[in-house]
């Protein structure tokens, strides 16, 4: 599995906005092709998103589509994009919790 992570600066927007966003994202990329899943973590002023997916050739595939959704995202969201980098997802145990945490809003 294959993981792109992506660190954004929010300017103190309110966390909630970017759960508004992951909802939007989560949609979009779920009708690519090879996509496993999406993780946001948020605190004042930053969000980190992990998108997975199948390998890094799916995740190459898709990767001038991915750019320009995360570039217009980030354009209607108001915040900007400090860093990206790829990842092999080398070991991973997530309780049963994080899986219905979508539809929760955060704490």
């Amino acid at each position: 599995m294959y993981a792109r992570v992506t660190r954004v600066r929010t300017s103190g927007q309110p966390i909630e906005h970017a759960t508004i966003v992951g909802e939007e994202m989560e949609r979009w990329l779920r009708e690519l092709d090879g996509f496993e899943g999406l993780l946001l973590l948020s605190r004042e002023r930053t969000t980190i998103g992990v998108t997975f997916w199948e390998s890094d050739e799916v995740a190459e595939r898709h990767r001038a589509t991915r750019m320009q959704f995360v570039e217009r995202i980030a354009s209607v969201a108001g915040v900007e994009i400090e860093d990206a980098a790829d990842y092999e997802v080398t070991y991973a145990n997530l309780g049963a919790a994080l899986a219905g945490l979508h539809a929760e809003q955060p704490r």
